[in-house]
């Protein structure tokens, strides 16, 4: 399957709004709706986010599909937050994260000339921790709710 992460676009809000919907799809997220994502809300959302100089939100596309999103945001001091979420959940537990998280972080390192990436993770999503394990992330921080880790530069690159 081929993988590929491109610039966030604002038609992607008729897909990914309905993803926002779904108490599935953000079940183990950091995010927590109080009221429905509209189409409305989700292309103000994307015209919103897509102009912040401090962040790269990109779109995941499996075998040419919009597949969910993954993003760098708070990008300052040469360190950025990683964030993730495969929205088509027939594209769940097919690798498709793990390759598109491979991609960002290169593009975070190698182009954006990041030091370190850190994520934030709810504690019961076990398959998200394995994943960010195998990534090279290093836990930080636990607390019963969220998980706090790291990904230094140094770690992949030295």
């Amino acid at each position: 399957m081929e993988v590929k992460i491109r610039p966030l676009r604002e038609e992607d809000a008729y897909v990914s709004y309905k993803w926002r919907n779904d108490p599935l799809v953000f079940k183990y997220t950091c995010n927590r709706y109080t009221s429905e994502i509209t189409l409305e809300s989700e292309l103000e959302w994307i015209r919103r986010v897509t102009k912040n100089p401090a962040d790269y939100r990109c779109a995941i596309e499996a075998d040419g599909v919009y597949v969910g999103n993954i993003y760098l945001t708070d990008i300052t001091n040469k360190e950025a937050d990683y964030h993730i979420f495969i929205g088509d959940r027939n594209y769940w537990g097919k690798g498709v994260a793990k390759k598109a998280s491979q991609l960002l972080i290169k593009y975070g390192f190698e182009t954006l000339n990041l030091d370190r990436i850190n994520l934030q993770m709810r504690t019961e999503n076990h398959t998200a921790y394995h994943l960010y394990l195998t990534l090279g992330f290093i836990e930080i921080e636990r607390s019963e709710e969220f998980i706090t880790m790291s990904l230094p530069k140094k770690d992949l690159y030295e």
